[in-house]
Order: structure tokens, then C-alpha cells, then sequence
């Protein structure tokens, strides 16, 4: 009777395995269909840096890129690590975020915070983002 319930256990941690794997390939093509593509073609871009003083300057790029991280890797304005969420910002401009005070460079798009690393940030002509020396987390 024991030998029953076993095969009847065993089936039902396959059919999880089977439905958790299902839910995983779903999730993945679902990200794949509907994740952000940057633009093809030329496209004029500016960028504006705010500094922990607060002053800020602006950075015009012209590029055939899709994606804001290679942009801005290419031209030299910032530094970084590769991390498993794409590109982590440590200094931009000449100035590097320090830990100790809880800095991080925070990007934003017209204002508006983003919620994508830097190489993951599609771009189009015209867009304006914003690289803000931010402190605390």
C-alpha cells in the first residue's frame, strides 16, 4: 500500500516540475515579445549630468546605437560593472559615487525614473535622459 502512495507523490512533484517549467518558458517569451527595442538608424540623443554639487552639464550624442549604455560607454561619460542586471553605473563624468555615503547614479528619462540598467535603455532620436548623482538607498 506504501508503494502506492509513492508513485502517487512521485507523480505529483513531476507534474509541479512539469508546471513550474511551462510558467518559466511562458514568463521568458513574454519578456522577449514585449521587452523595449531601441531604435535602428541615426538618432540625436542629449544627456545632462547632475553633479553632487548639484551643477549639471550637457552631453550631445549623435549614434546609430540602440540602447543608451553602449552610447554613453562608447564616449567615455561613464564607467561601470557588469552585473547580472546589465550595466552598474559607478562614475560618470569624472566623478564616482561613493558608498560610504550611500551615492548611486540614478538614471531618468525626461524627468521620469527609469526602471532598466543603462544598456538595457532603449533609445530614440530626441530623447533627453538624465544621469543624477543620488544619495542614499
Amino acid at each position: 500500500m506504501g508503494n502506492k502512495t509513492e508513485k502517487s507523490s512521485g507523480m505529483r512533484i513531476l507534474l509541479l516540475m512539469a508546471a513550474l517549467a511551462i510558467a518559466v518558458l511562458a514568463m521568458l517569451g513574454i519578456y522577449k515579445t514585449f521587452k523595449p527595442e531601441g531604435q535602428t538608424g541615426a538618432k540625436k540623443i542629449l544627456v545632462t549630468v547632475v553633479h553632487a554639487d548639484k551643477t549639471s552639464k550637457d552631453f550631445t550624442y549623435q549614434t546609430d546605437e540602440a540602447y543608451l549604455g553602449a552610447v554613453i560607454q562608447e564616449e567615455g561619460l561613464v564607467e561601470g560593472t557588469k552585473g547580472e542586471y546589465g550595466l552598474f553605473i559607478t562614475s560618470v563624468d569624472g566623478e564616482t559615487a561613493d558608498d560610504s555615503k550611500e551615492q548611486w547614479w540614478c538614471i531618468t528619462k525626461g524627468g521620469e525614473k527609469l526602471n532598466t540598467s543603462a544598456d538595457q535603455t532603449p533609445i530614440a532620436d530626441g530623447d533627453q535622459f538624465e544621469l543624477t548623482l543620488t544619495e542614499g538607498y
